[in-house]
């Protein structure tokens, strides 16, 4: 593919003004802390702020491809054909403790370890001490927390409504945008390890701009899409899906990027515009790989994670800094999560440097 047209990180109109942005960030620390709280009552326990229930956490590699072209071999994939260890988290999104049976969004945390780069090349000192890197991941190329704004009134609903399933939906039946915030409902619901993971928003890709995604390898792996939860199924099916597997069988995907190539059709600011993968295809830069013979649910591997890591995809490489408002958020709503959940169970988490930390 021609690289005339790739678009800058730093071009006018890639990250356009937001009006009061940091007044709008702080209401939404704590928003996102009140409904910490909310489950601590519940539940006794302090979780994440989304993400909150752990279906697996898995050990791996990721493999950077060879012979990469210049304008892919950007950060992490511009050393060669190195391979890192890897952890990856598989979890439900919401911010409570969801039936599988439910419909929803499915996500993932991946975090990269032996990353190369010197003390400045890293955007907190956290990753600069750790050598890691952290990309996160949907089940969805888009999602309906489109920008900040939108983040500010859907947050503040949900936390209205922490309780109160039909009225939260009755709220966002009156919104304009209804048929977006109620999108992610229609989402399958299968087998983890069939779905295409994207990163749904724009990060600095060099002196770039891309969107990622994991994408199954193999016929064997794409056919657990036949694996479809019903109204009977277990309510906690995923994570026995996912244990199942693992015992006797591989996971395998390819990590692509999607250039910006064009602002009037690839917002940056705007996350639920999908960026046409016919017109702007993924290109192939790695290849991650979870091996069999792991016990993916382990309940000192869930408590660990869940206790003790950190992750955010602002402590790693600037040369993958996000891009847009609603990744602005992410930076200090991380920091705001992980500091409640610590306070509500005296634990203390951090950005850990090498996979063998993980049981």
């Amino acid at each position: 593919m021609s690289t005339d047209d790739l678009i800058r990180y730093d071009a006018p109109g890639v990250e356009p003004e937001i009006p009061n942005e940091s007044e709008q960030i702080h209401k939404l620390h704590g928003l996102i802390n009140r409904m910490q709280q909310k489950n601590f009552t519940c539940h006794r326990h302090g979780f994440r702020g989304t993400h909150v229930k752990t279906q697996a956490v898995a050990k791996g590699t990721l493999t950077v491809s060879p012979d990469l072209p210049d304008h892919l071999a950007q950060g992490l994939f511009s050393h060669g054909p190195q391979t890192h260890d890897i952890a990856i988290r598989f979890a439900n999104e919401p911010t409570f403790l969801q039936d599988d049976r439910a419909p929803g969004p499915r996500g993932c945390g991946m975090k990269v370890f032996g990353v190369p780069g010197a003390e400045g090349d890293f955007m907190d000192p956290a990753g600069a001490t750790s050598h890691s890197h952290d990309f996160t991941f949907n089940n969805a190329p888009i999602i309906e927390l489109r920008d900040l704004p939108t983040c500010l009134e859907i947050i503040s609903l949900r936390e209205q409504h922490f309780s109160d399933g039909p009225g939260l939906e009755e709220a966002l039946k009156q919104r304009p945008d209804s048929d977006l915030q109620f999108a992610p409902a229609s989402l399958p619901n299968r087998h983890f390890l069939s779905y295409t993971m994207y990163s749904q928003s724009a990060f600095r890709w060099g002196p770039y701009v891309a969107k990622y995604a994991l994408f199954p390898v193999g016929k064997t792996q794409r056919e657990l899409a036949l694996c479809q939860i019903t109204a009977d199924a277990d309510p906690e099916q995923h994570s026995a899906w996912l244990r199942e597997h693992f015992r006797s069988h591989d996971a395998e995907f390819d990590f692509r990027v999607q250039m910006l190539r064009d602002l009037g059709a690839q917002s940056v600011e705007d996350c639920s515009v999908e960026w046409d993968q016919e017109r702007f295809p993924f290109e192939t830069v790695g290849r991650v790989v979870l091996p069999r013979g792991q016990d993916v649910f382990d309940a000192r591997r869930r408590v660990f994670w869940e206790e003790g890591v950190k992750l955010n995809p602002w402590f790693g490489l600037e040369a993958h800094r996000p891009l847009g408002s609603v990744n602005r958020l992410r930076r200090s709503l991380y920091q705001r999560s992980v500091a409640k959940r610590g306070e509500l169970n005296a634990s203390r988490a951090e950005a850990i440097g090498r996979v063998d930390r993980i049981p």
